[in-house]
């Protein structure tokens, strides 16, 4: 324990040495968030300092990258911007090849690596090989998320950079992407009129095997061919999470457009989201999450799943991208919080790829293994988040309480994908988990949301009451730009007041502050006077809210009875 509290002081020293040097505000959990701030510097550590964070040189220029599939670094995005200087020349990479008729690469890989095999599988338009930086990259095609995680790229870019002419010059192929989800034949259901996929787990990208792997040999077929391949005659259904996303990415998009100026386009894209949530929660939901997979074609007979009564990853997911109703969110929240300790496969933790997983195996992943009934901290973190924000506060405190425990039991590196019975299991960079708990963190726990860019229109959501902490010192910085905004929190239970000191870059705040259990808003105040007020129920919790707090430093004290 001893040498562990060592490396975390040491960690701290690192990582605000390498603050200073980006010349940014740092990003941090300062005077009084105890555990949390420990564990807040830890992730920045690791994520700061992964194998996977690197430097490449592509087409002539320095890329920054998290991950080398540009799926993972998307989703790392979510933290990175908060620390890194470059977000963008990676992203940018990805959005210069992606094709005319609208569709991105998964990754590259060197030439010489043996996932050119696949070249020989997957048709022309799915592969590109690159002579002057010895590099191939390939779309696996049964995937149907990189069109919408590409938007999610590059509003995460205009978030922490502000810089409206870089997104004008890519937005064209940003929207170019979503038109392709939203048109091709072998992505879209025109039946139902929502994205399709393989039968794959959820979002990851294989498919199940009519047989063993040996055997599948045996017969003189390729596996690779047979869990990543698809064309007109392989059957597909419905999966949320990719619905989810495109739904979301319609939102940024109209969101994006709006910043640009184009009213038509921003019209457009929200009233497409609009017809996505629709039909999407009108088709997916089985009254307490959504079904794994609905069928536009049946389901192989070789696949044993219970379609409709699989749970799985994605519905973390689909909550924080704000496709479900409130009372939709609480359910999906609460069919994880009754798996805790309370499952089928004795896991010692709820946070499931799918479950139940596929028996005997799926395409030969044991039950318990990888996506196929393992546990990984990527649901565990976006499952904490939404807890935070729809009424569940104390049980997204308890699932941070027992990521700190994971981080401490592996020495202050976190690792992402876990067996049931808590061992280390392999196959998904650690960075996409620890990414997602830091957002959490950031945007549940401390609850800074970025409403827009630069920190101009914050909502502030303290929920320090729900971790039991009296005072709370945070600052939350973009790495491109610096902007960011900072607040001192403090409650004091005897006189039963609660003050929040804030100051940066934000234009205009509104406050949602959490009251403890039973209480009761007396008087409120910002700069010692008197201010409106609401009050907002979520589930059981009452919040407060102050809208239109404007620009500057401000001080806002609030009694309760």
């Amino acid at each position: 324990m001893k040498s562990f509290c060592k490396a975390l002081l040491l960690s701290v020293f690192v990582i605000s040495s390498l603050s200073a040097s980006f010349g940014q505000q740092s990003t941090q959990f300062g005077k009084g968030t105890d555990e949390y701030g420990t564990f807040f510097n830890s992730l920045k550590d690791q994520l700061i300092h992964t194998q996977y964070r690197k430097t490449v040189h592509f087409g002539g220029k320095e890329r920054k990258q998290f991950v080398q599939w540009i799926r993972d670094h998307v989703h790392v995005m979510k933290a990175m911007k908060y620390l890194e200087p470059d977000i963008s020349t990676f992203w940018q990479f990805f959005m210069e090849q992606q094709t005319p008729e609208g569709l991105y690469y998964d990754y590259y890989y060197p030439m010489v690596a043996r996932e050119n095999h696949r070249l020989n599988l997957f048709e022309k338009r799915y592969w590109k090989v690159f002579a002057r930086d010895t590099i191939q990259m390939h779309r696996l095609p049964v995937e149907a998320d990189l069109e919408y995680l590409m938007v999610e790229g590059g509003y995460y870019i205009w978030q922490a950079t502000g810089d409206t002419a870089y997104i004008k010059t890519w937005i064209p192929r940003m929207e170019n992407g979503i038109m392709y989800t939203m048109t091709d034949p072998l992505r879209w259901s025109k039946k139902f009129q929502l994205v399709k996929r393989g039968y794959t787990l959820d979002t990851w990208d294989f498919m199940q095997l009519p047989t063993t792997r040996a055997e599948y040999i045996k017969q003189g077929k390729d596996v690779q061919n047979g869990i990543f391949n698809i064309d007109e005659n392989t059957p597909m259904g419905i999966m949320h999470g990719d619905n989810s996303g495109t739904y979301a990415a319609c939102r940024q998009l109209a969101q994006l457009y709006t910043d640009l100026g184009n009213s038509a386009k921003a019209m457009y894209w929200t009233e497409q989201a609009v017809g996505l949530r629709k039909r999407t929660n009108a088709l997916c939901w089985n009254g307490k999450y959504y079904a794994h997979f609905v069928p536009d074609d049946p389901v192989p007979s070789y696949l044993k799943m219970d379609q409709k009564n699989t749970l799985s990853l994605s519905n973390p997911y689909d909550i924080n991208r704000g496709l479900p109703t409130d009372d939709m969110a609480q359910a999906i929240i609460q069919t994880y919080q009754g798996l805790k300790g309370k499952n089928i496969i004795n896991s010692f933790a709820e946070w499931f790829g799918v479950y139940p997983p596929v028996e005997p195996s799926y395409a030969d992943y044991l039950p318990g293994s990888y996506m196929n009934g393992g546990v990984n901290t990527i649901v565990g973190g976006e499952l904490a988040k939404a807890a935070f924000q729809h009424g569940f506060e104390e049980y997204g405190v308890d699932i941070l309480k027992r990521m700190i425990q994971l981080n401490e039991k592996h020495g202050g590196k976190l690792p992402v994908s876990y067996k049931p019975d808590g061992t280390v299991d392999e196959g998904i960079p650690d960075n996409w988990g620890q990414a997602a708990i830091m957002s959490a963190m950031i945007e549940g726990l401390a609850g800074v949301v970025d409403l827009g860019h630069s920190f101009e229109q914050v909502e502030l959501a303290p929920r320090w009451l729900a971790a039991g902490k009296n005072e709370a010192d945070v600052t939350i910085g973009y790495g491109p730009s610096g902007k960011y905004m900072h607040y001192d929190y403090q409650h004091n239970p005897q006189r039963k007041t609660i003050t929040l000191s804030v100051n940066g870059s934000t234009k205009r705040y509104a406050l949602r502050q959490l009251l403890p259990a039973g209480k009761r808003l007396k008087r409120l105040t910002v700069d010692g006077r008197a201010s409106a007020s609401a009050i907002e129920t979520v589930r059981n919790s009452q919040y407060v809210l102050v809208k239109n707090i404007a620009a500057g430093k401000h001080r806002v004290e609030l009694s309760y009875k």
